[in-house]
């Protein structure tokens, strides 16, 4: 066929193929193809075209120019003039067709292409060349929207949500878009009865992306080992372990000397796993949650055809057909009519059904939206929407973007930043102990070369390097021993125990540092549906008889029956109660849940809603529903009652019901006039429900006269308003969504704990205050600041382009309690704005609780962000640190109280692991720069700091909260972690322990001459003391190196003088050979090195183990509490820990095989007694340390 342009505006009007196979026909035999829809026109004005070439014959040269053929012709130019002109006109009218159609069938428009079935094409944007190929977006792409402008579209309709804010910034909007459907679907060139055609989706696709949000590959175990390894602590563990290893193994080349280092790297590799597998795993299993995400199916038009695609293939553009129970898969903008009711709660949060369609205003509230999306659900209706957004363009992707933005400003945690500077001072004060150290074995050695001491006559090259190398050493290995290198351990043993302990009190913790950081907070930004309240719809007020109820089994008399039949009645059968599953509690609404709550106010009226139902039952014939509408603000439906009376029972909005009503049901059950007084009580009270905020409902009745279809008609049609006038008001019920028993208390324990719960809500400004004061949140005595709407808050704290002004938020925050009608970024700027301020002084460390997709990025933001385990999404539950299991406010109570048992558990550990490390340190100070060498060897610390310690850290980890702790104000950010008092009992506790070990050291131990029997030793001071037993318990050699002991002075006799060849009495002359007095490796034995095991040293490692033992069971308390052995008895762990250390310091004195191994020997029972004794001092020397101020003492406040 020939093709020609009919218009200016290039709307191509085709020959039909058929039409040359048809060349003798007349014109109305191809007209009534066309009418008849047979050929299948593309175009409307392809009929047009076909009619008009089909009406004169065939023209030829040979033809004769007759009159007949000269007029035909002419008459032919003519018509084809008019068909031009109509073609135009066509063009024009292709928009009003396509539109009208979307809302009704124009029988006008239908008329001018003369058949039902043609389609108006959109050809300014889609054309068809001739063979079917369709043709890409060209020449009008600059009058579509651009993805960032539709993307900006969704967000101003989410963000603005009152009616002032629609009229001002929404309707009146920066973009200059009429908000209308017809404009969105001009913009975007698509046809609401067609859809767009498949050949135009990779166009689409290209110009505003696919409807898909990029999930980021995981974080593979070694990439997470890595990162665990770049803690400070860990990396100076490694730093202090290759030393230890390299001194050990190649320069002093102790056959035990890899054992140090391999131990603490050991201790590494368990910390970097821990940590790290458990990252993976929670990560894994989250990843595994969002994988069960069902692909959807949608439907969808295209090409004039319904289509079942994956919700993955949406592109902007679409027309996808939704209807109840549908998840809506992005973005979108209603077309035509509809009745559709959405439910955006788990983006939101909110449970109200939200209606669609055209901006429609009710009052002082926004009746109707036009914008729909995705994440959001259909609970009831069906409708179109015209996609608008996909991919990261929609709200959800915008709240994922905020999320990778909170990923990447993610910091170390509260604790891990106060450990890691901690760590930074131990390292201080370790390398600060270590060059002491070696500075003092420098000059004592310098000075000994100066008084002529024991092997310090003159330099020998063989022996002193080595000595200067083995200062080295010792400092080394000081520096190695101050780093509490079971620390890292200890708390990832501390945190993990406690998260399974806290799962029990429904906190499920995804973040083991969220433990900790909970007990810091100083502001909880809480959610109010769900959280604070039941999130169920609940009767709490009833007016019936002329009384108010405040439970509706309080309703006595024959209006109960009354008042369950006109509640269940007038609801639609769709809205229905779960039963609990077994051993569960409450049923689950399903369907409307205002509805919901009559039907539960009906059982418990002790009229259960499924016996009224049985009675009027959905398809009882002469049933009439009228359902509810936003003009109308109520619902009426007519039943025919067992006596065979046709009954209208009416439900809706009070005032208006109210004001229908002349009657009332009275306490008897009857029909009472409504009297002036009675009329000034019923508006009393809506106005008592109202400021309650309750919404409040009239319940009515009427019985219909029995002609009342004709009594109730106007002009032969039924009308409503004849219906619903002299009503009978059965009662007057207040619904809310009730607070939670619990959660009054919960709040007064937080605000008494020091930390301010703020309500974020989206509920009007009214209802969030009303539940604010309720639960006390708000009080009477707060100014005007404590209660904003969203609007408010957002106009005063960010700019235009959404930053916050830090000074004026500074100004908002602190009085601010309730922020209603609030965004999800409201959320996420209150929040932000928190963390960043000083304003009083102190940084802030936040909470904040969330269900929906929306909340995702304050969740990631904040310090720790808790999801709703029932009602929460899993993008929310994935941003997460904690779920709340129940969803229930006094979880995050319990989160708070286990928050600080948590840190009051390290802190514990710390004040033990500390004063071990003190007192290890000093020792080996004092044993390398006095005695040569640490009375304490290096397997022997190895069991005291790694072994002991990590038994410690459960032990000290396992204590369970009491409420006390919410009696204290939170810690904050910026508090050092070590308190005034725990230094205060690690000092003292240390100096204790210092003493004992030095008397031990020095006064014990006789000193033996090579050869001696002990009782030709010197006596030590303590030699003669007895045991309980009646053995003498200290009289035993000395471990003590031989050149403490025995080198003086070379004059004293007690060390062998030096060779000199000149002086014979230094050397014996046997055989006519001189033999030196002093053997060559005498010197090498005096400087000190290996020695055999003594009592001894095993009695000063007992002492130095039990001491630090019963320490254990003093570090309980950290606030300086007289009574250590409170609670003890309800930490079975505790004392299985403690008992179980004993035994195995038992076993490796006295089991044989091991004793040696750790350089130890059997002792006596009296000397045990002794070191029980010794090691038991701590508990009621700590009575007396209690006594000490610990403002002396350097630290934190308590």
């Amino acid at each position: 066929g020939t093709r020609r342009s009919w218009s200016s505006d290039s709307v191509f009007l085709r020959r039909h193929p058929l039409s040359s196979s048809l060349p003798t026909r007349r014109e109305g035999e191809r007209a009534a193809v066309c009418r008849n829809g047979l050929l299948q026109a593309p175009r409307v004005s392809q009929c047009f075209e076909m009619s008009v070439q089909s009406a004169p014959p065939k023209l030829g040269k040979e033809a004769n120019e007759t009159e007949d053929m000269k007029t035909l012709k002419a008459e032919n130019e003519a018509l084809q003039a008019k068909v031009q002109a109509l073609g135009k006109k066509v063009s024009n009218l292709q928009w009003q067709l396509a539109l009208a159609r979307s809302t009704k069938k124009s029988a006008t428009m239908m008329a001018i292409s003369g058949t039902r079935h043609t389609r108006a094409r959109l050809s300014s944007f889609h054309r068809d060349d001739g063979s079917g190929d369709a043709l890409s977006l060209q020449s009008d792409d600059h009058d579509m929207l651009s993805r960032e402008e539709l993307s900006d579209v969704m967000k101003l309709t989410f963000d603005n949500t009152t009616v002032d804010d629609v009229k001002h910034s929404v309707l009146d909007n920066n973009l200059k878009l009429p908000m209308k459907a017809e404009t969105f679907l001009q913009k975007l060139k698509v046809d609401p009865d067609m859809g767009i055609p498949e050949a135009e989706v990779e166009a689409r696709k290209s110009q505003y992306g696919s409807n898909v949000i990029p999930v980021e590959d995981q974080t593979p175990l070694w990439e997470l080992m890595l990162e665990a390894l770049k803690d400070p602590t860990l990396i100076f563990l490694c730093f202090a372990a290759v030393v230890s290893l390299i001194i050990g193994v190649f320069v002093e080349q102790d056959p035990m000397g890899w054992l140090e280092g391999t131990a603490i790297l050991t201790a590494v590799f368990v910390v970097v796993m821990v940590g790290s597998v458990n990252d993976y795993q929670k990560e894994s299993q989250f990843r595994a949650l969002n994988a069960k995400k069902d692909d959807m199916m949608v439907y969808v038009l295209r090409d004039g055809q319904k289509k079942t695609m994956s919700c993955h293939e949406l592109v902007v553009g679409d027309i996808v057909l939704l209807s109840g129970g549908d998840i809506v898969s992005c973005d979108g903008y209603v077309v035509g009519r509809n009745d559709l009711a959405i439910s955006e709660k788990m983006l939101t949060g909110e449970p109200v059904l939200k209606k669609k369609g055209e901006y429609k205003f009710d009052g002082d509230k926004v009746g109707q939206t036009p914008t729909i999306f995705g994440g959001t659900f259909v609970q009831e209706g069906e409708g179109r929407m015209l996609v608008m957004a996909v991919g990261t363009a929609t709200y959800q992707g915008t709240m994922k973007t905020k999320m990778d933005e909170a990923d990447a400003e993610h910091a170390r945690s509260v604790l891990q930043t106060k450990l890691d500077d901690m760590t930074n001072e131990i390292t201080k004060a370790g390398a600060a102990f270590a060059i002491f150290t070696v500075i003092v074995l420098c000059i004592r050695m310098a000075w000994s070369f100066h008084t002529g001491l024991c092997c310090k006559e003159a330099w020998d090259h063989h022996v002193h390097w080595s000595e200067l190398l083995s200062f080295l050493i010792s400092g080394v290995t000081i520096f190695v021993v101050a780093v509490p290198e079971g620390l890292p351990l200890a708390v990832t043993i501390a945190l993990a125990f406690s998260v399974k302990k806290m799962l029990k009190d429904q906190n499920l913790v995804r973040h083991l540092s969220a433990c900790e950081t909970m007990g810091g907070a100083t502001t909880i930004c809480s959610d109010k549906t769900g959280t604070l309240t039941t999130s169920k719809m609940t009767v709490v007020r009833i007016w019936a008889g002329g009384k108010v109820f405040e439970q509706a089994a309080a309703v006595a008399g024959a209006i109960k029956e009354q008042l369950a039949t006109a509640s269940v009645v007038n609801t639609l059968f769709k809205t229905f109660l779960k039963p609990p599953p077994p051993g569960g509690k409450g049923f689950t609404y399903c369907g409307n849940d205002t509805e919901c709550a009559l039907l539960i106010m009906s059982n418990q009226l002790q009229h259960p809603y499924e016996k009224v139902r049985d009675k009027y039952p959905d398809d009882m014939p002469g049933r009439k529903v009228f359902s509810f509408s936003s003009d109308r603000k109520r619902m009426t439906t007519i039943v025919t009652n067992p006596e065979g009376k046709a009954v209208a029972y009416c439900k809706g909005a009070a005032e208006i019901v109210a004001a229908l009503c002349d009657k009332y049901v009275g306490e008897d059950g009857r029909e009472t006039p409504i009297t002036p007084q009675i009329k000034t009580q019923i508006n009393q009270t809506i106005s008592d429900f109202a400021n309650l905020g309750l919404r409040t409902l009239c319940i009515a009745q009427r019985t219909l006269p029995s002609d009342w279809q004709t009594a109730c008609a106007v002009n032969g049609e039924i009308s409503l308003s004849k219906i619903e006038e002299s009503l009978v008001c059965v009662g007057l019920v207040g619904i809310e969504d009730p607070l939670r028993d619990e959660v009054p208390d919960a709040i007064a324990q937080c605000q008494k704990a020091g930390i301010t719960v703020r309500m974020v809500t989206g509920d009007n400004i009214d209802t969030a205050k009303a539940i604010a004061m309720k639960c006390g949140i708000v009080t009477a005595a707060d100014g005007p600041g404590a209660v904003l709407d969203g609007k408010t808050f957002r106009d005063r704290v960010t700019d235009a382009d959404g930053n916050i002004k830090q000074d004026e938020f500074d100004l908002v925050w602190p009085n601010l309690r309730v922020l209603a009608r609030s965004t999800p970024l409201d959320k996420h700027v209150l929040v932000s704005g928190i963390q960043a301020s000083m304003a009083t002084g102190v940084a802030q460390t936040v909470a904040v609780t969330g269900d929906g997709t929306n909340d995702a990025p304050a969740l990631k933001k904040a310090d720790v962000g808790f999801a709703m385990g029932i009602q929460g999404t899993d993008v929310a539950k994935n941003a997460s640190d904690v779920i709340i299991m129940d969803d229930n406010f006094v979880s995050i109570v319990k989160a708070v109280l286990w928050g600080r048992c948590v840190y009051d558990n390290i802190c514990r550990f710390l004040q033990f692991q500390l004063t071990v490390n003190i007192t290890a340190i000093v020792v080996a100070c004092l044993g390398s720069a006095v005695l040569t060498q640490s009375p304490l060897t290096a397997i022997q610390m190895l069991w005291v700091n790694l072994i002991m310690d990590s038994f410690a850290s459960l032990a000290l980890a396992t204590e369970d909260p009491n409420n006390s702790l919410l009696e204290r104000k939170p810690y904050s950010r910026d508090r050092a972690v070590l308190s005034k008092t725990m230094v205060k009992n690690m000092i003292l506790h240390a100096g204790w322990q210092l003493v004992i070990l030095v008397v031990l050291i020095i006064g014990v131990g006789d000193v033996c001459q090579p050869g001696q029997e002990i009782c030709d030793c010197k006596r030590g001071p303590l030699s003669t003391v007895k045991g309980y037993l009646g053995s003498q318990p200290f009289y035993i050699p000395s471990g003590r190196p031989a050149g403490f002991d025995l080198a003086s002075t070379a004059d004293s006799g007690a060390c062998p003088p030096a060779f000199d060849d000149t002086n014979s009495s230094t050397w014996t002359k046997v055989k006519g050979v001189k033999t030196p007095k002093r053997p060559e490796d005498y010197c090498k034995h005096a400087r000190g090195g290996a020695s055999d095991t003594t009592q001894h040293y095993t009695m000063v490692f007992n002492v130095f183990v039990l001491m630090q033992l019963f320490n254990e069971i003093n570090s309980r308390k950290i606030h300086n509490e007289a009574n250590v052995f409170a609670g003890i008895t309800k930490n079975s762990l505790f004392i299985l820990i403690v008992l179980g250390t004993l035994i195995g310091q038992i076993a490796l004195i006295e089991a044989p095989g091991i004793n040696t191994a750790f350089g130890c020997q059997g002792l006596t029972p009296d000397q045990w007694i002794i070191c029980l004794l010794l090691g038991a001092s701590c508990i009621p020397l700590n009575l007396l340390f209690r006594l000490v101020p610990s403002s002396l003492f350097p630290g934190a406040e308590d």
